[in-house]
Parts: C-alpha cells; structure tokens; sequence
C-alpha cells in the first residue's frame, strides 16, 4: 500500500467519550478540535458497518491532501505506509466515567458544569460484548480504562469479567487506587491488567492539595499489593504517575520524592506526563513549556540512576511539538524522551543530590 497522510488513531483506535460521544482520537489539535463520529451516545448497539463509513470517509480526506474540519493542523497527521485497514480495533479508550471521590486540580470533570450535566452514564458492557462478538476486539487489542473513577461504576466487576472470560489480555486500568479491589488484584495476577495511578505529589502535603484528600498513604499503600501481585513475566504490570502541573508541583524535589517513593513501593515502573488543559490556555508560554521540558529530562535522569522503568506520555511530546513551533530557532530534539539513559554530564551531581535525598526518605 503506498504512502498517504492519516494517524494512528484513525488507521484503528476508537474512544468512547465522557460527553456520550464516540470518535476515534483521544487528542486534541491546537485549536482543540476532535474528529467525533457519533453524539449523544448512551450504550446502545452501533451499527458498525456505517461507522467504518465514515472513517473511511475521512480517511480518504487526509488522502486526498485534506482532512476533517476537526482534524485541521493536528500535530500527528503524517505521510506512512500504513497497514492496511480492518476492522479489528488495535485500540480502544473507554472514558466515559465521571464520577470519582478525588478533586484533582487538573481536572475539569467536577469543576465543568458543562461536563456534570451533559454526561448521562450509560452500561457499556453489552456493546463490547457485541464487539467481542463480531470479531472487533480480539486478544490483541489494548483497551485503557479511563475517567472519572471507573471502579466506583456499578458495572465495572461484570466489564472486567467480561474482557477477562473473553481472552482479552492486554488492559489498562487507570485508577486512583484510594480503593483496592480484588478483581483488579486477580487481573493483574493472571497478567491481564496492567495499572497505572496519578499520584503527582512526593508527600502527602502535596497530594492533598492537588488531589483535595487526605490519602496518600492509603494510594501507596493499595500500589504496594497489587505491586505483590504481579506476575513476573508482566513487570510493568503496576505503574505511578506524575502530572507536571504548572505553579504546583513542578518542582524537582517533589519529581525526586514520588520516584523514591515509588521505587519503595515495588511499583515496577513510573510515567511522567503534563497537565494538557494548561497547554490548550498557555499555547504561548513558551518559558513555562521549557521549564516542564527540563523538568522531564530530570525525571528520566533519576529513575535512570536508581533504576526503575520510566515512560513519557503523549501529552510531554505534544508539549515540546508545540514549543517548537513557537520558538523554530531554538528546537528541542524530541528523542530524549525515547532514550534508556541519563545525561552523562549531570550524572555525578544528580547521583549526590538523590543519595542524600534517599538517606533522609527511605
């Protein structure tokens, strides 16, 4: 098949949205588009064959040298040999929870009253069962859990289940684990559910003011069992991560207190990501941008040192896409955020700084 602009996210993704919407994009463009399918969404059956339509059809925009309104100037169109398309989704994000027992800051789910009164909860069990059914999630497709705290649904034990009993074996649960439940426990166990949890914060003064709770210990806490029950063959199973929040956290003495933390924990690794509501208003505060960018490459240098798993999110390469566009002269190579190993130059001071810091933590 040869080359063509699309992205990843049409070429196989899907996204059931908290505002009872589906579309095949999680991303939003810089003028905060995204490509939608299907409103006012409340859990029934799809007629899948007029869905593939219509990505299709914008499939063939892009193609073409356009691309849906929605899509306009996305950072992540690209000319690819793309594989060619099925209808077996590679994966899905299911985000249409909205209903948590935490307040993060960073979250607009209970500070939009947009959001609170035009979302109506629905089941979404019988659609996936559906889609199980028809052959449009097998075994290798990825499904992320998502929110809202999606544990406190009184249908998540049967959704679990159901991708369980059904083979589907790579699911991410994001969760904020100020509950521990034992069918989490006995997925991750049997090596179909990884986790992953914000815990932004290196002590617990921090975590109560970003999170507006009082539970730090009790999320450690919870990380450390489903950390025990890992299977060794799954060692990324249990994960903790850091949102860089602006004028909050972003500080490196909190980056080197939760990776510490974490280490302790036996959580087998560590995401660092930024606040991407504070990126759509700043699109041109370029010295905070750069300040987070640095910030990142210091939280790589660290788990480097101490030798735990790291991963940058989306939201960090976003970040630096943007930055790049407002500052073309002075471009910030993106790959570091791929690479295993820290800065040789900084090694020696940072490796003092976070022994001593280790002496008085653990």
């Amino acid at each position: 098949m040869p080359k063509y602009r699309s992205c990843h996210s049409i070429e196989g993704e899907l996204f059931f949205n908290h505002l009872n919407k589906i579309g095949y994009c999680s991303m939003l463009t810089p003028q905060g588009g995204q490509p939608v399918l299907y409103e006012n969404y409340t859990g029934e059956l799809i007629d899948w064959e007029e869905f593939f339509r219509r990505r299709d059809k914008d499939i063939d925009l892009m193609k073409n040298g356009s691309e849906p309104e929605s899509c306009r100037d996305c950072l992540w169109i690209r000319e690819n040999d793309w594989d060619e398309r099925k209808k077996e989704f590679k994966y899905i994000l299911l985000n249409i929870w909205v209903k948590c027992n935490l307040k993060c800051i960073y979250c607009s789910n209970h500070k939009d009253t947009y959001v609170s009164e035009n979302t109506k909860p629905y089941n979404i069990v019988p659609v996936l069962k559906d889609m199980i059914e028809k052959g449009y999630i097998t075994q290798n497709t990825k499904i992320d859990i998502a929110g809202g705290e999606s544990t406190l649904d009184c249908n998540f034990h049967e959704l679990i289940n159901l991708l369980i009993q059904n083979g589907i074996k790579n699911i991410n649960l994001n969760t904020n684990a100020t509950n521990y439940i034992e069918e989490v426990k006995n997925g991750i166990e049997k090596g179909f559910i990884s986790i992953i949890t914000s815990v932004d914060a290196g002590s617990s003064r921090y975590f109560k003011y970003i999170k507006k709770a009082d539970l730090y210990s009790v999320v450690w806490k919870n990380l450390q069992k489903y950390a025990q029950a890992k299977k060794i063959e799954n060692s990324n199973s249990v994960k903790a991560k850091y949102i860089i929040i602006p004028d909050v956290n972003d500080n490196k003495a909190q980056i080197r207190k939760f990776i510490l933390k974490a280490k302790k924990s036996g959580v087998q690794g560590v995401i660092c990501s930024t606040d991407l509501h504070w990126i759509l208003h700043n699109p041109d505060d370029k010295k905070t941008m750069l300040k987070t960018i640095n910030l990142t490459k210091y939280f790589i240098n660290i788990c480097s040192l101490i030798g735990i798993d790291w991963q940058i999110w989306a939201h960090i390469e976003d970040l630096i896409k943007r930055y790049n566009l407002i500052e073309p002269e002075n471009k910030i190579d993106i790959d570091f955020i791929y690479k295993k190993q820290p800065n040789e130059n900084k090694k020696n001071s940072l490796l003092k700084i976070l022994l001593y810091i280790q002496n008085k933590l653990i």
